[in-house]
């Protein structure tokens, strides 16, 4: 894995400037960009991320490269702890698909995200995460964990669609593998107003369950009905998404699952740009306990002006 990474991160140091020099015609500019996460939950950990970033080279949102720096604060009852991070960050096409990715580290650990897809109609996307478990234990130990899997839109019709996805998570501690599927199938309820039905489902399995602090049980299954709300107005692209349904795990029975998403993306302006996206959850992440009534809120500001 780590090979793979220092990989990605050397083709995208050579390959970004390589296709800023192919763009002789376009003019050639630069951007700032910021990024602020914060979630707490419930079990009174909260993560804050806020990043920097300087592209070297901005063509456009989805072809730039450039470096970023960000500060990770993690806290809960009677602990806290925070690290610096660098990246080398970039977006661009390569043989007809599109890809984006951070790869740095804090000093002791590869860390980062890469994602690849095509643009075709059946959208096939493979991806790999690495970050600090969110836990703790986790952050005082140094634990990494990693996602890695692939997902595939399969378009049933005029109004039908679906999206398959499988995976799997390492959390860096310990011999646990957890197996993910996940599928999504949508109905366009009323194009032209944006609303649409979706059937979202949600399985994992753990192979060595109850290891360190974050929730793991030996399963876990969830099934969310979401009325889902996107529309475009005056160039501002707005959407809204609200779930109920169901959620249990090899340790409880079933119980209730709610999902609360609200979202707005800006139109281009004198060369600005800012995303906002916010939502709230009950379902648990490897920061939760497991234990009792659980809760997991986040929002996120992006932006990135151009010059």
């Amino acid at each position: 894995m780590k090979t793979g990474i220092l990989a990605t991160a050397l083709w995208l140091a050579l390959a970004a400037p390589a296709r800023a020099d192919e763009a002789d015609d376009a003019p050639s500019r630069q951007a700032v960009r910021s990024d602020l996460w914060v979630g707490p939950d419930t079990d009174d950990t909260e993560v804050r991320k806020y990043a920097l970033g300087w592209d070297v080279r901005h063509d456009d949102l989805g072809h730039w490269w450039g470096v970023k720096v960000e500060r990770a604060d993690y806290s809960g009852a009677g602990w806290s702890e925070s690290e610096d991070r660098a990246y080398l960050s970039g977006a661009g096409e390569l043989g007809g698909w599109l890809w984006e990715g951070d790869v740095g580290g804090n000093g002791h650990d590869l860390l980062g995200r890469a994602s690849i897809h095509s643009q075709d109609e059946r959208r096939k996307e493979f991806f790999v995460e690495r970050d600090v478990l969110e836990t703790r234990g986790g952050v005082e130990n140094g634990w990494v964990q990693t996602f890695a899997g692939a997902a595939i839109d399969l378009p049933m019709g005029e109004r039908w669609s679906a999206t398959a996805l499988a995976g799997v998570q390492d959390f860096g501690v310990g011999d646990n593998l957890r197996s993910h599927l996940r599928g999504t199938v949508v109905y366009a309820l009323a194009p032209e107003q944006g609303l649409s039905l979706q059937l979202r489902t949600r399985y994992y399995r753990n192979s060595d369950p109850y290891e360190a602090d974050y929730y793991s049980p030996q399963w876990y299954g969830q099934a969310l009905g979401v009325l889902g709300w996107r529309r475009h107005v005056g160039g501002y692209q707005w959407s809204a998404r609200a779930g109920w349904g169901r959620q249990r795990s090899s340790d409880e029975g079933w119980k209730r699952a709610r999902l609360f998403e609200v979202g707005l993306q800006t139109p281009r302006w004198k060369n600005a740009w800012l995303q906002i996206d916010a939502g709230y959850t009950d379902t648990p992440v490897p920061t939760s306990s497991g234990i009792g009534s659980y809760a997991y809120r986040y929002a996120r500001l992006q932006a990135v002006l151009a010059f």
